[in-house]
């Protein structure tokens, strides 16, 4: 079967933003055009938001944060409240009848919904589920449906006991009638298999064995590292471009260090490179700038710390930026001389590059590298993670980062060689302190750490992985049988 000619429609509640789902869908539209021979303009998307592009249709029932969304993870482990399984049917039955008119529309042979294992798209998935279900209750076997497992309720042990009426759609998360999974690690396979058990009772091993497979996150590096002679004693970082130049300053870094009486010398950079949701441990990363301001300070080098957060809040339902701002100004009352700084860069932080009445914004994925410039070193002490997309994004724009080892990295990263210096259970040590005051101070011992870093990443999560993986399982979704 050649599989270039088929038309791809893919489906997400945000197309081409900042979320990690959005990163790995362009990652993945680029290696079926670029890998697979599929042409763009045979891939159609729909969203709830989506970044301009061609291709492209929204609509307000597929977004995460919208009001039944709200309500469903609200309630999801308590007692659901009137009229609920009526607002889901009305919701679902509407998102039913968009999918429907825009896969006739756009003649989708191939349906990719991503994260429809997750309660954060509830209606998306059962409006899916319903469309998929109507068509092979009447024997029809076109469009086939592909579904990209980033996250499920299975994962969250916030979502172990769903109410009576979340639990009768449950069935649709990801779907009792998907053609083939795409997993983003190994742990969600066996967690796969279980649900296909409950659900394709005799065919789940089967479908697992030929209907998914585990693509992990991947990561291209955008500069010509390997012409660096890294051996020399200055400081190797992505080229600088000048739109960048201002990103500091109009971040505010530049001003909250000056009223501490610093300038950039004399300041060093902590790049949170996530979303503000609570399983990214942030505070462990507001201590350690706390931790390395004081070490700086007993080897008699006064510096100004500054931990800048580039994701958005909001996500998870959470007041968990509020929670880090009371959390930092209570450290900052018990170490009443310190001088550390908690930024939060969203307000000019998008997706892209964009000027909007004379306000300048910044790419999300380039300021990895602009705080690597700097001399910058990046944290990431997840409690959880699916794969770790922003910590591939840090380590390829020549940034070293310090982690908690989460499960994952554990089982699926670790081996792969990175040297990322870390702890477990998000419990800081001194050790940690030590090994980030190393990489903010020895331009050498950093200069290896990015170097080993970017040589594994290059060899070993490419992406062309994502090819390589996704082309055998769309050709045995359309020519083999169970």
């Amino acid at each position: 079967m050649n599989i270039k000619h088929l038309r791809i429609g893919i489906i997400h509640s945000l197309i081409g933003k900042n979320d990690g789902v959005s990163i790995v869908i362009d990652q993945t539209v680029n290696a079926m055009v670029k890998d697979m021979g599929i042409e763009l303009g045979s891939i159609f998307f729909l969203a709830a938001h989506s970044s301009p592009r061609f291709n492209a249709e929204t609509n307000d029932v597929f977004w995460h944060k919208n009001e039944i969304h709200k309500t469903i993870i609200e309630t999801f482990s308590h007692e659901a409240p009137d009229g609920l399984e009526d607002e889901i049917k009305e919701k679902a039955f509407y998102a039913r009848d968009v999918i429907k008119a825009w896969v006739k529309k756009n003649q989708i042979d191939l349906i990719i919904a991503h994260n429809t294992s997750h309660p954060y798209n509830f209606i998306t998935a059962v409006g899916l589920g319903m469309f998929i279900e109507d068509l092979r209750e009447r024997g029809i076997i076109w469009p086939k449906q592909m579904v990209w497992w980033h996250d499920s309720y299975f994962e969250r042990p916030i979502f172990a006991e769903p109410n009576p009426v979340v639990k009768k759609y449950l069935k649709y998360l990801p779907g009792t009638h998907v053609d083939g999974i795409a997993y983003i690690n190994k742990l969600q396979s066996a967690i796969g298999l279980k649900y296909l058990e409950t659900h394709k009772a005799g065919k789940a091993e089967a479908f697992t064995e030929k209907r998914t497979v585990v693509v992990p996150n991947t990561s291209d590096i955008p500069w010509d590292w390997q012409k660096n002679y890294w051996e020399d004693e200055i400081m190797i970082a992505p080229p600088q471009d000048n739109y960048n130049d201002s990103f500091l300053e109009d971040v505010g870094l530049i001003d909250e260090i000056a009223d501490r009486g610093f300038d950039l010398i004399d300041t060093k950079i902590l790049l949170q490179h996530t979303r503000i949701v609570p399983r990214k441990s942030i505070e462990r990363a507001i201590d350690l700038a706390f931790l390395l301001e004081k070490k700086f300070k007993a080897n008699g080098k006064k510096k100004c710390i500054v931990l800048l957060v580039s994701g958005h809040s909001g996500d998870e339902q959470v007041q968990y930026k509020s929670y880090l701002m009371e959390y930092y100004d209570n450290l900052c009352k018990e170490n009443p001389d310190q001088n550390v700084v908690l930024l939060f860069g969203e307000d000019c932080i998008l997706s892209h590059r964009d000027i909007i009445v004379d306000k300048k914004y910044y790419n999300f994925a380039e300021v990895p590298s602009i705080i690597a410039g700097h001399g910058g070193i990046g944290t990431y002490f997840s409690e959880i993670e699916g794969f770790g997309n922003n910590l591939l994004e840090m380590i390829s724009a020549g940034m070293p980062v310090v982690i908690n080892e989460y499960e994952v990295y554990k089982d699926e990263i670790a081996h792969l060689g990175f040297e990322l210096p870390s702890i477990d259970n998000c419990v800081m040590t001194d050790e940690m302190v030590e090994s980030a005051y190393s990489l903010l101070t020895n331009l050498h011992y950093r200069n290896k750490v990015v170097k080993k870093n970017l040589e594994v990443l290059s060899e070993k999560l490419d992406h062309k992985i994502i090819a390589d993986k996704l082309e055998p399982l769309i050709r045995n979704m359309f020519t083999r049988t169970l």
